[in-house]
């Protein structure tokens, strides 16, 4: 909080306002309805569970094409699953929110916004 304090009234209602906006959008919306979906599909939830799951073993063993293959058969299963798919595709647009609104607040101070340059922080 020590951090909020060194924003400006004004701004910091803003930022709430936009943040709102945010909360209030088609796309965040989507997502939420996205998510609530998922949390009542136990297989497109036992579907990722075992991407996950392939994902961690790959990485332990390294390139394993029989690892590799079951891979992509659940990315493919997954792909073709309602949810699932419903679910990456209002993560995407979300993103693409967010995206727009950086190059928007970028373009407003003409400067970088939010953007990873590389060096230290």
């Amino acid at each position: 909080m020590k951090e909020e304090s060194k924003i400006s009234p004004e701004l910091l209602e803003r930022i709430n306002a936009f943040g709102n906006a945010i909360l209030e959008s088609s796309e965040y919306r989507a997502l939420i309805q996205c998510n609530e979906r998922l949390d009542k599909d136990q297989n497109a939830q036992d579907l990722f569970r075992q991407y996950r799951l392939k994902q961690q073993a790959l990485q332990l063993t390294g390139f394993d094409r029989t690892i590799l293959g079951e891979l992509n058969d659940l990315e493919a299963q997954m792909k073709s699953n309602e949810t699932l798919a419903s679910l990456e595709n209002s993560q995407k647009e979300l993103v693409g929110l967010f995206k727009s609104s950086n190059n928007l607040i970028s373009s407003k101070i003409d400067q970088p916004f939010a953007q990873k340059r590389g060096g230290c922080y």
